[in-house]
């Protein structure tokens, strides 16, 4: 039997959002406050970090001191500085908002690599395995939470880091969109590998989401991968990202980082029947990422999917049935490439429980040998490569 069965669409994903004033990250009071995100140099050492950090707090507190927020032009907030700081292998950046004359300051340091606006980010809306599958594994779901608590989980799941609140060690899936991966990952009905464990990386929410930033989800990045390289899992775990945005270098160069610590990220290809190469975005043109494409039950791609030389590998996405957030038993359908990546993120974990497969290229190599091939309608995959995930169970 193949590792898919049937997938489905996500009807409510947050959209991608635009570059007007009104889709900027906004304060509690709905003022405007621009976000940024540096890349400092990768030849950078720790101790240059720390030097280069501390110099941009004392800049942006030294031109606060000159400023009042009555001076503040209508509907701009008070800039509140360096606020995260992010480092993964090679990669060092931090985030936050700044006035005009310290964003100037800024960009003319030699320490400074690249400068982005951090723009919000959007969700991306086999057969049967053995009941150990993927026992002794981690999947990270770097998403809008994880229902922690439902029953199907059977206590597998944890919440491990909440990039909108850092201090909350609970968080709520609003959406239901990571608590349905999740499911696709890890539960014990629905999922691929019903015995690993979920690690919730909260980094999106409907509630808030105009408040939500790509520095957010480069947090949620940077939290995963520093605590599987810190916890020795890089050969027991995986990071699923079934979310997207505007293309950002930062992004796609920590998923790149977190690839040479023996990380991988399985990423959806997106929702807009669009090229991958072409269509502009994040993380899933990131060189390092093993992208997912969705097909439907009649073996030919979804009609949404994104498609192309960037698409690696190909998994249901229509009329997918996983977990729900209305109770602690709850199911709900989607369909969408969100849902075609964690069957690849679960298959991951499936092999390398039951192959011991350590590195990213032995198991994506072994994902790509197991794949069915030929089995999908050609002309409806524009160009992605005609190979279905498969779990190689036959029974």
């Amino acid at each position: 039997m193949r590792l898919c069965a049937k997938v489905s669409l996500v009807g409510f994903l947050i959209p991608l959002v635009a570059t007007s004033p009104v889709d900027q990250p906004q304060t509690p009071d709905g003022r405007v406050s621009k976000e940024y995100i540096v890349v400092l140099k990768s030849h950078l050492s720790t101790r240059q970090l720390l030097d280069h950090t501390k110099w941009t707090r004392e800049l942006h507190a030294g031109y606060l001191r000159r400023r009042q927020e009555s001076q503040m032009p209508d509907g701009e907030a008070m800039p509140t500085g360096l606020k995260k700081v992010f480092t993964i292998h090679q990669f060092k950046a931090y985030a936050g908002s700044f006035d005009a004359k310290t964003l100037d300051e800024i960009k003319k340091n030699d320490n400074v690599g690249s400068f982005i606006i951090s723009q919000p980010p959007r969700m991306a809306i086999l057969s049967s395995a053995p009941v150990t599958a993927g026992e002794g594994t981690f999947a990270y779901v770097i998403d809008s939470g994880v229902n922690t608590d439902h029953q199907d989980f059977e206590g597998r799941a944890e919440c491990g880091y909440n990039a909108l609140h850092p201090e909350t060690l609970k968080h709520n899936d609003t959406v239901g969109h990571g608590t349905h991966v999740a499911g696709i990952i890890a539960s014990t009905t629905y999922g691929v590998a019903k015995k690993a464990k979920i690690i919730s990386v909260k980094v999106i929410d409907r509630v808030e989401y105009k408040r939500n930033t790509a520095s957010d989800l480069l947090d949620g990045i940077n939290w995963a991968a520093n605590d599987i390289s810190s916890k020795n899992r890089s050969s027991i775990a995986v990071m699923n990202l079934s979310i997207g945005l505007n293309y950002n270098r930062a992004i796609n160069d920590a998923l790149d980082n977190a690839y040479k610590l023996g990380i991988l990220s399985i990423v959806a290809a997106g929702n807009v029947n669009a090229d991958v190469a072409k269509e502009n975005s994040s993380p899933n043109t990131a060189s390092k990422a093993f992208v997912v494409g969705a097909t439907a039950a009649n073996n030919t791609a979804w009609i949404n999917s994104n498609y192309g030389k960037m698409v690696d590998i190909m998994a249901p996405g229509v009329d997918i049935k996983s977990l729900g957030i209305a109770s602690n038993n709850a199911t709900m359908v989607n369909t969408g490439t969100s849902m075609a990546a964690p069957h690849v993120a679960g298959l991951v974990c499936y092999l390398r429980r039951l192959e011991g497969l350590g590195t990213p290229e032995q198991v994506t190599a072994r994902m790509l040998q197991l794949a069915q091939k030929g089995v999908l309608d050609g002309p409806s995959l524009k160009g992605s490569p005609n190979l279905l995930a498969f779990n190689g169970n036959s029974h």
